[in-house]
């Protein structure tokens, strides 16, 4: 009686450890979002700032996550860590919109008029957008 209760609590360590492992490897493995595929709520930058700056909880609910196509004026261009371009446009009175490209800039530079279609993230000083492309 206990080499079995043994027998069967052996087995059924061994199913969850591999049904684990293939959720892990799913998830892992599991494609990436493409901002340039996705449809986007299109606004400027200075509406989406000013959003987050009215009502952060209710611009989480309409944007996080989600694709947003933002047009407006770069103020800024820097790189970051992984030498990444990142974006800076012009937003309301006390924030802007930040966003980090996939690819270059495109010889972007400051006082540009751009559009450039990501994924909020989110908002710090500024509204944060993740996997961007320069709209065409």
């Amino acid at each position: 009686m206990k080499k079995k209760t043994i027998r069967v609590a052996g087995l059924l360590c061994i199913f969850c450890i591999s049904a684990v492992a293939v959720i892990i490897y799913r998830m892992y493995n599991k494609p990436h979002r493409s901002a340039a595929n996705e449809t986007a709520v299109e606004l400027t930058a200075m509406r989406l700032a000013a959003d987050y700056e009215k009502d952060e909880a209710g611009a989480n609910k309409k944007y996080l996550g989600n694709a947003v196509q933002v047009s407006g004026t770069v103020s800024e261009v820097t790189f970051n860590q992984q030498n990444k371009p990142v974006i800076f446009l012009m937003g309301a009175d006390m924030s802007g919109v930040q966003c980090t490209l996939q690819d270059n800039a495109r010889d972007i530079k400051k006082g540009d008029s751009v559009t450039i279609k990501g994924f909020c993230t989110g908002y710090l000083t500024d509204v944060i957008m993740d996997r961007c492309v320069v709209g065409r």
